[in-house]
């Protein structure tokens, strides 16, 4: 017995549709090819080609390489997520049946945070299901909540929450940051602190250590308090900032729990301005289909008060 199937399910080819998500997620022809790994004509060749096979127009261009993403394309957008994230869960068939919970649960994070008491609630959840593994991931805010859009990741923990209709936020303890130098700053191992000299100072941070970045309140900080003057250089991680700090003749902020494991030659500078906080959230796709080592997980989460109730309210 033959059924019939849809000529678009059979003859559209996936990587059309790959390749204009991450159009899409960049908003860049030339970002994406750059992501991609190919020419920026194969970008718009395959843009062009889905949007024929579609008869839709996904993007309105503008000058250059500019456009919009037109209300079709938002929901080809939609439909490609979950397609792709199909496509990874596949990875888990097969693990489920008739065994106990196990399988690659993957953790996005944000590089700036400090996760010990998260990894202590992990490491109780591993003792539970000694099968399940994880893949912990460090990066920027926003690929943080890209990744669980995607559907590649279960969990996700940021210091910055974007509006998002599918994920659920729920608002952790604020992390305490510190103003720090290393020896060859005069202000090292002193208690007495010249506001001139750090005013003046040299600063390093984050790369989203900026007005526009998810850790704006640092610079917010630093500039209500006259802290640093200008900005030399970024870094991606913890141990990249600690590095910069101790070697220069600079400052910066960093979590007090990350600068007490790290860095063995800092000095807190006792500036006279209360410590800066830095907001922390967790993040969860409320729609999610998933595993049973992912909803295992994210129970274990919520019985801990780090992830957000992902019951449906009630109607009544």
């Amino acid at each position: 017995m033959s059924f019939p199937l849809d000529r678009l399910a059979v003859q559209l080819d996936w990587n059309l549709l790959r390749t204009f998500m991450v159009i899409v997620q960049e908003r860049s022809i030339t970002a994406a090819a750059q992501r991609l790994n190919v020419s920026q004509p194969s970008v718009s060749a395959a843009l062009r080609r889905l949007e024929e096979r579609l008869e839709l127009r996904l993007v309105d261009r503008g000058a250059g390489q500019t456009f919009i993403v037109t209300r079709a394309g938002e929901a080809v957008y939609r439909e490609a997520l979950e397609i792709y994230g199909g496509v990874v869960r596949l990875n888990e068939i097969g693990s489920e049946a008739g065994r106990a919970i196990s399988g690659n649960i993957v953790i996005q994070r944000s590089s700036h945070l400090e996760m010990d008491d998260i990894m202590r609630v992990l490491e109780e959840f591993r003792a539970k299901h000694p099968a399940v593994t994880f893949s912990v991931r460090s990066t920027s805010c926003h690929e943080v909540a890209q990744a669980l859009l995607q559907r590649v990741s279960s969990v996700g923990f940021c210091t910055r929450v974007d509006p998002a209709q599918r994920l659920r936020a729920l608002t952790l303890t604020p992390q305490e940051f510190g103003v720090y130098c290393g020896p060859n700053h005069s202000l090292y191992r002193r208690h007495d602190v010249d506001p001139d000299l750090v005013s003046a100072s040299d600063v390093v941070g984050f790369e989203e250590d900026q007005m526009a970045g998810a850790l704006s309140a640092l610079a917010v900080y630093r500039v209500r308090y006259g802290i640093g003057a200008r900005m030399i250089a970024a870094a991606t991680g913890i141990v990249d900032l600690v590095q910069l700090i101790e070697n220069s003749t600079v400052i910066g902020c960093l979590s007090r729990a990350h600068a007490i494991k790290y860095g063995i030659r800092l000095w807190q500078i006792p500036v006279a301005a209360p410590p800066p906080l830095v907001d922390m959230f967790s993040l969860v796709d409320a729609e999610r289909h998933m595993t049973p080592a992912e909803a295992a997980l994210i129970d274990h989460l919520h019985q801990a008060g780090l992830v957000a109730d992902l019951r449906p309210s009630s109607t009544v």
